[in-house]
């Protein structure tokens, strides 16, 4: 569905998958609130970065600023790369949030995903969660021993923070990587090899995802 969202460049076709996306939201029981606020920052920072085509596409001028027109076609582009971009991560969102990561993997292995990449993945995501305890517990040993910092003091403190958080961050990397190695690091995640039969209702899923994404592409070529 995900993938059918990057092909269609028709608002029309992205808000439509943006209601399938609320409705497996709700089939789910996934709060709207919890699964925006997990969605929220790629598209805008997307927006940010796409910005300034609303004035770099040609095309009937809407405003004139400064001597910089802003465009329908640009306008159109910016707010057609949003809508792709948020239904496209909300979709990918939804995944994360209704099911395991352990079981992700296991798909992915399933789905002949070089071992490799999984390993790089699942060892990433793991890694997340120490590296932001790190983080927050360099955070707090600096708020306690500090006082009324000016602005100059708390940079200079970040930039304490910053280097000793990379220092930390490449040795746990380190020592996970040998106890990769004495483990049997060249081998696939066994944890991750949980297989489990299809149902009619993956068979049913995968269907539609497929129509999805013939329909998506059908839609964009058509003349």
């Amino acid at each position: 569905l995900a993938l059918a969202v990057m092909i269609t460049r028709t608002a029309a076709v992205t808000l439509a998958f943006g209601v399938v996306t609320v409705v497996l939201a709700r089939t789910s029981a996934v709060p709207l609130r919890r699964l925006f606020a997990r969605s929220a920052a790629v598209p805008l920072v997307s927006a940010f970065v796409v910005l300034p085509q609303a004035a770099l596409i040609p095309g009937d001028a809407l405003i004139d600023v400064a001597g910089v027109a802003i465009t329908d076609a640009g306008v159109a582009y910016v707010v057609s790369f949003t809508l792709r971009v948020g239904v496209g991560v909300a979709l990918l969102s939804l995944v994360v949030l209704t099911t395991p990561f352990s079981s992700v993997v296991a798909a992915m292995r399933e789905l002949r995903v070089p071992v490799a990449l999984v390993w790089v993945i699942a060892v990433t995501y793991r890694s997340l969660f120490l590296f932001f305890d790190e983080l927050q517990r360099l955070v707090l040993a600096r708020n306690s021993r500090t006082t009324g910092r000016g602005l100059s003091g708390g940079w200079r403190d970040a930039r304490r923070i910053a280097g000793t958080f990379l220092l930390r961050t490449l040795d746990r990397g380190e020592r996970v990587g040998r106890a990769m190695r004495a483990r049997g690091g060249a081998r696939p995640p066994s944890p991750y090899g949980r297989r489990q039969a299809a149902d009619r209702y993956d068979y049913a899923l995968a269907l539609c995802s497929a129509a999805a994404v013939v329909t998506a592409g059908v839609i964009r070529w058509i003349p």
